[in-house]
């Protein structure tokens, strides 16, 4: 008999410890239309820049870069938050935060102009580096120690690229350039290649 209540004691713990399991958060799915940056209040792209926050109450807050949730973590703190997903690079598939990997370049063009791209695994952040001979790889904890400064000179051209009356104006200049077989605008030429 001893036993038996032992047993049935032991069944009852691993059924009560399960139901108290770790609640999993998934990201949601981009929604160019309406997806707005929680921070600079830009639209979401469904691109490798796109950074999502899970709420623990299930609101899931969108940012354009991963510099902008870096500032809304730091005026929020992350008790709120239930995981922080961003976009593998080339793949475009959500990874955890801590799971990823980085790379960081002043020169890197990202929306708003915080230079960092995020991998799934490190070879591939690695191989990127090798590839451009350039920038500096970082964990999901070393960005915690990471300077989040913008390139001034990347975020004047896009200020300047986006007077009103202007859109349209710098990528217009572009296809011609390239057109013509010129090149493109100084930013165009700074960004890194993408190997597949």
């Amino acid at each position: 008999m001893k036993k038996f209540t032992l047993s049935l004691a032991i069944v009852m713990i691993i059924l009560v410890l399960s139901a108290c399991g770790a609640k999993k958060y998934e990201p949601q799915a981009i929604n160019e239309a309406t997806d707005k940056c929680a921070v600079c209040n830009m639209q979401v792209k469904d691109d490798q820049f796109a950074t999502q926050a899970v709420l623990k109450d299930g609101k899931s807050l969108k940012f354009d870069d991963i510099g902008c949730y870096n500032e809304w973590k730091s005026k929020n703190g992350t008790e709120q938050v239930g995981a922080t997903f961003v976009r593998d690079y080339h793949s475009k598939e959500w990874i955890e935060l801590e799971k990823a990997y980085y790379v960081y370049d002043k020169s890197f063009k990202s929306p708003m102009a915080y230079g960092i791209y995020s991998f799934k695994d490190k070879a591939t952040a690695e191989k990127f580096i090798a590839e451009n001979g350039k920038g500096k790889l970082m964990t999901g904890s070393e960005l915690g120690s990471h300077t989040w400064e913008r390139n001034s000179d990347k975020m004047k051209h896009m200020k300047d690229s986006h007077k009103p009356g202007d859109e349209g104006k710098q990528d217009m200049k572009d296809m011609k350039d390239m057109k013509d077989g010129h090149g493109g605008s100084e930013a165009k030429k700074e960004e890194p290649k993408v190997a597949h």
